[in-house]
């Protein structure tokens, strides 16, 4: 270890990939329902296996542990990936989350838990599918379902809990329109207009909303990263 502290030039950072949580105002009406049977009951209640996913997510974990690298001139680096709206991280940091492994995100993963029980306390339908448009999760109200891609599992859990939120805050902004069934409105919570969040909702997913309902987008994105703060919304307005 001694050899490797000599030998560091530099940290590499790589980003987690582009968080993309679509309710565009068409999608939220239309995108699912298109490639679902017709005839399926919508007040038919299904949710996300739990156990199975947190295993899912353990194993997908296990390639965020940060990573030694070399370079041609003998120097050497920490590859490593970040969590949503984390900053850098220092040397000591990086080598935490290297003893600790997989268990690192071990909080990110109960956080998913206890996020998805209260979910279902509500009532709210949940499930993992392959969404064509290119977005990460969808919240449709018309169907009181919430979705996320089967592909923000390989993400690792940071991700996961990212997109979980996010849907999660436009169910509570649809409940703060009355009912889970509405179509989403703002709370009215300050909004974060980070480089981050305007790269977000720069991507050609969004390219139809309208301004009130990129101010929507918006407000789920600048509270997703903050902890608790979907299950309070959940809770004051949904129940």
């Amino acid at each position: 270890m001694n050899f490797l502290c000599r030998s560091l030039k530099y940290v590499s950072i790589i980003f987690f990939s582009l968080l993309l949580n679509s309710c565009n105002a068409s999608k939220w009406h239309n995108s699912l329902e298109d490639s679902q049977d017709k005839s399926q009951n919508r007040n038919s209640y299904e949710s996300i296996n739990i156990n199975n996913l947190i295993f899912e997510l353990t194993e997908a974990d296990k390639a965020l542990t940060p990573q030694l690298k070399y370079t041609n001139d003998g120097g050497s680096y920490y590859n490593y990936k970040k969590k949503p709206g984390e900053g850098d991280l220092s040397l000591s940091e990086i080598r935490r989350r290297i003893s600790l492994g997989s268990n690192f995100y071990e909080e990110d993963r109960q956080n998913i838990m206890s996020l998805l029980k209260e979910i279902n306390s509500l009532k709210i339908s949940n499930k993992l599918s392959n969404i064509d448009s290119g977005a990460l999760g969808l919240w449709i109200p018309s169907r009181n379902l919430l979705v996320i891609d089967f592909k923000v599992i390989k993400m690792g859990s940071p991700s996961f809990l990212d997109v979980l939120r996010h849907e999660s805050i436009h169910v509570a902004q649809s409940c703060f329109n009355n009912s889970k069934n509405n179509f989403p409105k703002r709370i009215g919570l300050p909004l974060e207009f980070s480089k981050v969040i305007n790269l977000n909702l720069s991507h050609n997913v969004y390219s139809q909303n309208s301004k009130e309902v990129m101010y929507i987008e918006r407000e789920a994105f600048s509270y997703s990263k903050i902890d608790g703060a979907a299950i309070k919304l959940l809770n004051k307005f949904c129940k």
